[in-house]
């Protein structure tokens, strides 16, 4: 095994794994078989992607949104296909999808301090999980160049289907589902949209360090952008 990709939610983790199960092409990597592997943890090379934090945290919210109607694809998926994580919402998440029904609105909360963690407490949800900072993984600036020596490459996620083929010959999945993108529910308005306010505070607070680490990771020579 040549390295392991971090499989931080909602970076090309499933997408990667559905290309190799496919591919004929001797694997550059093996993708982590659980979210629980970081920087830290992990031996030998270190392989992982990165994309806007807003961007992520506004398709993480979605990716669990949607479960209900991806609990039912999964169902009929081809069985080296089928995908685990799918358990129905906690009475938390339930509330958090009734009470905010898009990224915007439980940033609006989170940022008014109004949401009432003490009573509905996100930590213990999958919601939580796939909302979860890029430095639960990779750590800060910091500790990101203590395990410098380990990175074999970073991605552009945005790139990530050109980086695989040219890089390495590697087809990246076209079927939604594979993709695990939000594609796969075309008629369902999935908004990324978030006000001035909301991504203002977004950047300079609550995921500041996130973004400091995706601006350093950009300037080293490990990073593939295209």
């Amino acid at each position: 095994m040549a390295g392991v990709y971090l499989h931080i939610p909602k970076t090309g983790g499933t997408a990667l794994g559905n290309a190799f199960k496919v591919s004929r092409k001797l694997r550059p990597f093996d993708v982590a078989g659980h979210h629980g592997l970081n920087i830290t943890n992990v031996k030998g090379q270190v392989f992982f992607s990165i994309r806007d934090p807003l961007n992520r945290f506004c398709s993480g919210y979605w990716e669990r949104y949607t479960n209900p109607m991806r609990r039912i694809a999964n169902k009929s998926a081809p069985a080296m296909f089928k995908g685990s994580g799918y358990k129905p919402f906690n009475n938390v998440e339930k509330y958090v999808f009734d009470l905010y029904p898009t990224p915007n609105d439980l940033l609006t909360a989170l940022r008014k301090k109004s949401y009432p963690q003490s009573r509905y407490d996100l930590s213990d949800t999958d919601l939580n999980l796939l909302l979860a900072p890029l430095i639960a993984w990779v750590g800060d600036v910091k500790m990101l160049k203590q395990h410098e020596d380990r990175i074999g490459a970073v991605f552009n996620l945005s790139n990530l289907t050109s980086i695989m083929k040219s890089t390495y010959d590697i087809d990246m999945p076209k079927d939604p589902f594979l993709k695990r993108s939000r594609d796969q529910f075309p008629t369902l308005d999935q908004s990324y949209e978030v006000s001035e306010e909301n991504t203002k505070w977004f950047m300079s607070h609550f995921r500041k360090t996130d973004y400091e680490v995706v601006d350093y990771i950009k300037q080293q020579s490990y990073y593939i952008d295209s």
